[in-house]
């Protein structure tokens, strides 16, 4: 059985999902940081972004530090 998750699209994000991905476009951040600015714990925001780090969303840079990959955003338009 297969723990691979399917690629997350824009109904799979969460309001943290869209709050990260806005404080990394300011560009890039550790996971307290995002955490300060997006009004969510450290420790629910080191779990999203290790989702995101699987559909590539988000790039680990080392030293806890995070970039967005924007082309992989999922569109949000709707």
């Amino acid at each position: 059985m297969s723990t691979v998750l399917p690629q997350m699209d824009v109904d799979d994000f969460r309001d943290a999902d869209w709050a990260i991905v806005e404080v990394l476009r300011d560009g890039r951040a550790n996971a307290p940081l995002i955490a300060e600015q997006a009004g969510y714990s450290a420790q629910y925001i080191r779990e999203r972004l290790g989702r995101l780090k699987q559909d590539n969303i988000v790039e680990p840079l080392g030293h806890g530090m995070y970039a967005l990959n924007e082309e992989e955003v999922p569109n949000n338009d709707g």
